[in-house]
């Protein structure tokens, strides 16, 4: 008899316990994240809810909606929320206010309690993109990330792919990482990295710090440049004061002939001109017929003509 109450006794405790265990389960809080201005579904896990059951949303203790397989009933705005057939909640529109605490109960046909689970919703914002900046003073690095972020976010710095052990600092809204290697470096890759819940983004920047050979070199380079802009502008000097030259002389040569036309002028001037159109033509002249003799005709028959008298040598003589 004391064997049988004492069996009775340890299976109702194994019960208890175990029945303790599972409303803890139950009512032990499951987190869920979502971007604001995104949606997000709270889904009944491990649970599929019947045709006769009675599901209730609420959050912080206010009722969102309950529905069965008949309808729904919406207790806030309709185009937020939205209950499906399985129970599964969806939120529209997320703002920052949307977080919360959450609770769904499910009662069977006769309004017994079947299952019970909370949900903690937290609404964030899409990180921000950081921004690395360096400068180099006598081969050290001083590495310097940036980010302007409000909401609560991972932020790290990386240097070669290692991670770097240092935190944070916030300087009125924008987070910096700030890191001063000891070792003396050269050149290094850096990679910053910001996340959170629902978004990450990172940027990587090679960074080179000049050596003593670097700046040999660098000095050695615009050494030449130097050399060579000299060079190129006492070549532009030369070629226009050749230029300058050549338009002097052809400027004097201009000179001494406009004064060598203006002291000719007079004598072109006496000069006849020549013909515009080309040579003027000249009159024919009637050809005149050699005289035959001085004496004139009379218009009439022909005369007989008075023989000459021979002279005599002397009478020729006195003539002469």
């Amino acid at each position: 008899m004391n064997l049988k109450m004492n069996f009775r006794g340890i299976f109702l405790a194994k019960c208890l316990v175990l029945f303790s265990c599972v409303k803890g389960s139950a009512n032990e809080a499951r987190n869920e994240y979502a971007m604001r201005g995104g949606s997000v579904f709270l889904n009944i896990h491990n649970f599929k809810v019947e045709q006769q059951q009675e599901v209730i949303w609420l959050k912080n203790s206010f009722r969102l909606t309950k529905g069965n397989s008949s309808g729904v009933k919406y207790y806030k705005d309709k185009n937020k929320y939205e209950m499906f057939p399985n129970g599964t909640l969806k939120i529209d529109h997320l703002v920052e206010e949307d977080s919360g605490n959450y609770k769904v109960t499910v009662y069977d046909g006769m309004g017994n309690l079947q299952v019970e689970k909370n949900l903690i919703l937290s609404v964030q914002e899409m990180v921000s993109k950081p921004e690395i900046k360096w400068t180099c003073s006598q081969k050290l690095i001083n590495v310097t990330c940036e980010v302007k972020q409000k909401n609560k976010f991972a932020f790290r710095l990386l240097q070669n792919n290692r991670l770097l052990s240092v935190g944070p600092i916030d300087a009125n809204g924008t987070w910096k990482i700030e890191y001063r290697p000891k070792t003396k470096i050269l050149t290094a890759k850096f990679l910053c990295e910001v996340k959170n819940d629902v978004s990450q983004k990172t940027t990587d920047q090679e960074i080179k710090c000049s050596g003593p050979l670097d700046i040999v070199l660098i000095g050695s380079i615009a050494g030449g440049a130097v050399v060579f802009v000299i060079f190129l502008a006492l070549l532009i000097y030369c070629i226009k004061k050749k230029r300058a030259e050549r338009y002097e002389e052809e400027q004097d040569e201009e000179t001494q002939m406009k004064i060598r036309q203006s002291s000719d002028e007079p004598k072109y001037r006496e000069l006849p001109k020549p013909p515009v159109h080309g040579p003027p033509k000249q009159p024919r002249q009637q050809q005149r017929l050699p005289p035959q003799s001085q004496t004139q005709y009379q218009a009439g028959p022909p005369r007989p003509r008075p023989r000459t008298q021979q002279k005599s040598p002397s009478h020729m003589k006195e003539r002469l």
